[in-house]
């Protein structure tokens, strides 16, 4: 995995001691240079693997979230929570180009052996089963062609509205562009219920609630609900109310010039590849 990797102190070098913060924020500005390259954008969408060096951006924003609730345990609770699943992951981050640091990050979790980490946690956190839950509401579960929303969060300094409806919509765009073109019109999540109230409402509903669910304690969140996406549900509803979004996650345009899109076709082409080879990464760890 691409967590924070420990450099040398500048003192042994001849010069003044770093702390261990100062040097990870060292090694993020450097990660971050060679995944910005060239780009003239004030932000920037991009994708990884666990295992890729950026990834070392979206995982120190999903550890430093999670130590907002559970403090210096976090790290430890992410390792535990999301390692099983990494060979099946696909990471999403917005990263600021003027800061050379991430924002905010997605966590897709494709089908695999291990399964899918929002319903395995369904039963142990839920006072029901995943097969009453899908009942209750209808769902009829297509388990080849339905990913995982595991984690969205977002940096502290990105949660004021000016940055907060921009990178969501961004990390939204690439699950809704990514899910059409791989073939996963199905996503399942555990949302923290206020950011599933902000999505519900500022994205016309892309989620849908099961019936009968109640909120839930859920790792960093104290309420928590399980909920599943239908792209082409959630598209037809955006063309009737607002062909502006629409086309923007339809499309994968319209952030621009303040956020630059990934290559769709080459991030497609890294999602088919994680989903292909999810369960011989698994043998292989």
């Amino acid at each position: 995995m691409a967590r924070f990797k420990s450099h040398a102190a500048d003192d042994d070098l001849g010069g003044p001691a770093r702390t261990p913060t100062e040097r990870k924020l060292d090694y993020l500005h450097s990660v971050a240079d060679a995944v910005i390259g060239d780009a003239t954008e004030p932000m920037g969408v991009y994708a990884f693997r666990p295992d890729d060096e950026g990834a070392a951006l979206p995982l120190h924003v999903e550890e430093t979230v999670f130590e907002e609730a559970l403090g210096d345990t976090a790290a430890a609770v992410v390792e535990d929570e999301f390692a099983p699943y990494d060979h099946a992951s696909l990471l999403f981050c917005v990263v600021d180009h003027k800061r050379r640091m991430p924002a905010a990050m997605l966590r897709l979790i494709l089908p695999s052996k291990a399964g899918l980490k929002s319903l395995n946690d369904i039963e142990l956190h839920f006072d029901t089963t995943v097969a009453d839950l899908f009942e209750a509401s209808d769902f009829d579960f297509d388990p080849n062609h339905t990913w995982d929303v595991a984690t969205i969060a977002i940096g502290t300094e990105y949660r004021a509205a000016a940055f907060q409806g921009m990178v969501t919509m961004a990390l939204l765009q690439s699950v809704s562009m990514l899910g059409s073109r791989v073939g996963f019109p199905w996503s399942i999540a555990l949302l923290h219920v206020p950011v599933l109230r902000m999505l519900q409402w500022k994205l016309h509903r892309p989620f849908n609630e099961f019936t009968g669910a109640e909120p839930r304690p859920y790792l960093d969140s104290p309420a928590s609900l399980p909920a599943w996406m239908h792209l082409p549900e959630w598209h037809r509803r955006l063309a009737d109310r607002d062909p502006i979004l629409f086309k923007m996650m339809t499309e994968g345009t319209g952030l621009e010039p303040a956020v630059r899109a990934p290559d769709w076709h080459a991030t497609a082409e890294l999602a088919a590849e994680v989903s292909a080879l999810a369960d011989l990464r698994l043998h292989l760890r």
